[in-house]
């Protein structure tokens, strides 16, 4: 596929390297007890049980939303009102605790990352000397911000078709924002030598 090594260097093994440093890095953050994250969860007393009620009241796989914003203004007002707001991701079929499949997966998210990333570095040179540049600067990093989006339905198991739209959602904020900012942010020329 790439004949040039500088090519194959540039988009195959630095992003690989890059992919596995964001994968030990994710690891140790994610893995090594007692680190952070972890701490900003809440426990319930009786997990089993928990989980059959919560399947009961969610039956299909997929994101909800308590209140929605497909029941009405109305009652979104209400319900936004009275509390709790809720947002669940529930995944109603049985899976492996430690799934290789969510690690592999994983890991090519990280990689196609490391690869948009390598793309924008590669831009810089020459990207804000025009407007049309500034605004596929901005656009190349929704991008990448909306493909990290994806790692929501890797790793957490959220709903494809939510973590989907969140996605589509962050490319269109950071093309929309650098249609609007290329316009006004604009590099100064260099002084010439004279």
């Amino acid at each position: 596929m790439f004949s040039d090594r500088p090519v194959m260097k540039k988009f195959v093994l630095a992003p690989f390297l890059a992919a596995l440093a964001m994968f030990f890095w994710g690891f140790l953050y994610w893995g090594a007890p007692p680190l952070l994250p972890y701490r900003a969860l809440h426990t319930v007393t009786d997990e089993s049980a928990t989980a059959l009620a919560v399947g009961k009241l969610f039956p299909a796989s997929g994101a909800y939303l308590i209140p929605s914003p497909l029941s009405g203004e109305a009652n979104l007002v209400e319900l936004a009102q009275r509390g709790p707001s809720i947002e669940v991701h529930i995944r109603q079929e049985p899976r492996p605790a430690m799934d290789p499949a969510v690690m592999i997966g994983g890991f090519v998210h990280l990689f196609v990352l490391a690869v948009l990333l390598t793309a924008l570095l590669c831009g810089l040179t020459k990207a804000f000397e025009r407007w049309t540049g500034r605004v596929k600067f901005c656009a190349m990093l929704g991008l990448l911000v909306a493909a990290g989006d994806l790692g929501a339905a890797i790793w957490w198991h959220h709903a494809w078709g939510w973590t989907l739209a969140n996605a589509f959602y962050d490319l269109g904020l950071y093309t929309l924002a650098g249609l609007v900012l290329a316009k006004f942010v604009t590099p100064k020329p260099e002084p010439t030598a004279v």
